[in-house]
């Protein structure tokens, strides 16, 4: 070969290594993703702020959107994700959620620590879990790899072996409470594949009844599909042991574990055809018996104790990203009206006096905007709730006086028909009846002041419910109460009392003492079963305190203000009844314009005098007496 062809083969070899390692500038690695791993509802930001190495915000100039490789770990190791109203963090081991903190919500007595829906110290567990049960491989207890990670998403990736990986990513938008997760199976899998599994959520949440005796205890959520995207009305269970460990329910939109006033939602995304996914919805928990003695100690320390974890169960597709969305968030009305698309305000529940509990929970609202406080709003409630009863009310006292000012007319003739049949008690009592038919008299109408605290029954009933699920009254204070969805716990007791606590209390012992004081100011009566009925509503009363002793100091404001109106709308109700000429004047004295007691329309055979004698028919005024 000619030797100045090889010299000049040799030369351009040498010119192309010089020109391509001295004279070219380097190219920007490109980093290796899969298919996939983050798909377009997944947009990428600025570096993850955890421990990957990057600090945040290093390095990185404003509008740029770089992507960080990491470097494969064989550590566990954390991560974080935040935006204005959310905080997860993110472990690598299993690819799942550790910890999710509400930092406009606070712990409990207001120490000042954002609130924590799920985390270690609740017993949550890892959440947001993958488990492939056919493969036999924990993918909860392994240490994925970190495919690429930036300020608002970051993706996971773990081997399975015969060219098959599992890739989970996470996105949390910049506003909002819900976080995007997307699941990969990328690699080589069979078209026809039957291979399910399981997406699963914390088993474990924040648990609202510590020391609240009218909040609801931790529930379990299934929303069902009507069609045409509306959902269905809610289905809810108790977390409790669940029989075989647990139940699969089809045709389901979401799934939801729920404290009182917060909630961790998981609901499938549709498909990029729009098309709803084709699952179900799963159940898992603990059996019958098991550990039970260790769920109960969890309970007894103001923890949800049995375990639940709600996800769903989905067929394996190959390539094709799966994604969720999952809401770790507050009930609040403001916040679920944003969520409207999959109706997360039923999450919400008025229970069955709901159309008393939306008006009320209106008003305090209406209310609050008004005044700023929280505690005045409940007294204003109050007012306008005694100003609806105000009518039912008087006509109630009305009757009453009438009543008993009947009941001492006839009392000759009744002292009469006992002595006369005293050893005949079947005929006494139909000779009673005849008499108060008669003479238009109704015993059993002085008993009204039991029956209008028994019509009000529905209306504390809602008004429980109002205070239990109105967030925006949770750590809100009033005078020296910290919390009016909390008993006001003047102080700490030394000592604990059957079935009251080791709290004093001091709001149900103020309710106890006004009411017995406004009961005292009903007019006296010396006939046995006025007295007998004062003495009831006396001990109705005081059975009463220990019933609220726990309750919301809230609810007790409404109550102790509704005993102070109740003394002065009955002061109002007995001089219009004076004026009226029903009641008789203080003193005994006759009313100065008829000094007449109206009784109603008179009956036949009435007597006008209270002797037996004869009536003039048509008499209906009866002189005091």
């Amino acid at each position: 070969m000619d030797k100045r062809f090889l010299l000049t083969i040799v030369l351009c070899f040498a010119i192309s290594v010089i020109y391509m390692d001295w004279i070219t500038p380097p190219r920007e690695p490109q980093p290796a993703v899969p298919t996939g791993v983050i798909p377009s509802v997944f947009p990428q930001g600025q570096p993850v702020d955890g421990q990957s190495g990057v600090a945040p915000g290093v390095g990185v100039p404003v509008g740029t959107d770089p992507v960080v490789d990491i470097v494969p770990v064989v550590k566990e190791q954390q991560f974080f994700l935040r935006n204005s109203v959310l905080e997860v963090e993110i472990s690598n081991r299993g690819a799942s959620v550790v910890r999710a903190t509400l930092p406009d919500y606070q712990e409990e007595f207001q120490d000042q620590e954002a609130l924590d829906l799920i985390s270690p110290e609740l017993e949550s567990g890892s959440g947001l879990l993958v488990k492939l049960p056919s493969s036999g491989i924990d993918l909860a207890d392994r240490i994925w790899e970190v495919e690429k990670t930036s300020f608002r998403s970051i993706s996971f990736r773990t081997e399975l072996g015969a060219d098959r990986w599992v890739v989970q990513s996470y996105y949390l938008p910049e506003d909002g409470y819900e976080l995007m997760v997307s699941i990969l199976f990328d690699g080589v899998w069979p078209v026809a594949t039957d291979v399910h599994y399981e997406f699963l959520g914390a088993k474990r949440i924040r648990y609202d009844d510590s020391g609240r005796a009218s909040a609801f205890p931790n529930q379990w959520i299934t929303a069902y599909h009507l069609g045409s995207g509306v959902i269905g009305e809610l289905d809810r269970g108790d977390v409790e042991a669940i029989e075989g460990g647990e139940i699969r329910k089809e045709g389901v939109a979401w799934g939801a574990l729920e404290s009182n006033y917060f909630a961790q939602v998981i609901r499938p995304l549709p498909s990029a055809s729009g098309q709803s996914p084709s699952l179900g919805l799963l159940a898992l928990g603990a059996r019958p018996g098991e550990r039970e003695a260790e769920f109960n100690a969890l309970a007894e320390a103001g923890l949800q104790g049995w375990p639940m974890r709600i996800g769903f169960r989905r067929k394996v597709e190959a390539r094709i990203p799966h994604e969720y969305a999952v809401f770790l968030g507050p009930k609040d009305p403001g916040v679920l009206d944003e969520y409207a698309s999959w109706d997360a305000i039923q999450l919400i529940d008025y229970g069955f006096f709901g159309w008393l509990v939306r008006p009320f929970l209106w008003l305090l609202r209406l209310f609050d905007s008004f005044v700023g406080s929280w505690g005045i709003a409940i007294i204003l409630l109050t007012f306008c709730i005694r100003g609806v009863l105000h009518p039912v009310n008087k006509k109630n006292m009305r009757q009453m006086q009438i009543q008993q000012q009947g009941m001492a007319r006839l009392k000759p003739q009744m002292d009469e028909i006992k002595e006369r049949y005293k050893n005949d008690a079947p005929v006494q009592h139909r000779k009673m009846q005849e008499l108060f038919k008669s003479e238009g008299v109704n015993p059993a109408a002085m008993f009204g002041g039991c029956l209008f605290i028994f019509l009000q029954l529905p209306i504390w009933l809602a008004l429980i419910q109002t205070f239990t699920i109105a967030i925006e009254l949770r750590q809100t204070s009033f005078l020296w109460v910290n919390d009016l969805t909390r008993p006001d716990m003047l102080f700490h007791m030394p000592f604990s009392l059957p079935f009251l606590g080791d709290w004093f209390n001091l709001l149900p012992i103020l309710y106890v003492i006004i009411s017995i004081v406004n009961q005292k100011m009903m007019p006296r009566s010396d006939d046995p079963q006025v007295q007998m009925q004062q003495k009831m509503m006396t001990f109705m009363l005081v059975a009463f305190g220990f019933i609220f002793y726990t309750f919301a100091s809230g609810l007790m404001v409404y109550f102790i203000t509704s005993a102070i109106v109740g003394i002065a709308e009955q002061k109002m109700i007995r001089r219009d009844l004076r004026a009226a000429g029903i009641m008789p004047m203080p003193g005994g004295k006759k009313d100065a314009g008829s000094g007449k007691i109206d009784t109603g329309p008179a009956k036949p055979g009435s007597s006008g005098s209270g002797s037996s004698g004869p009536a003039r028919p048509g008499q209906g005024k009866v002189r005091s007496r």
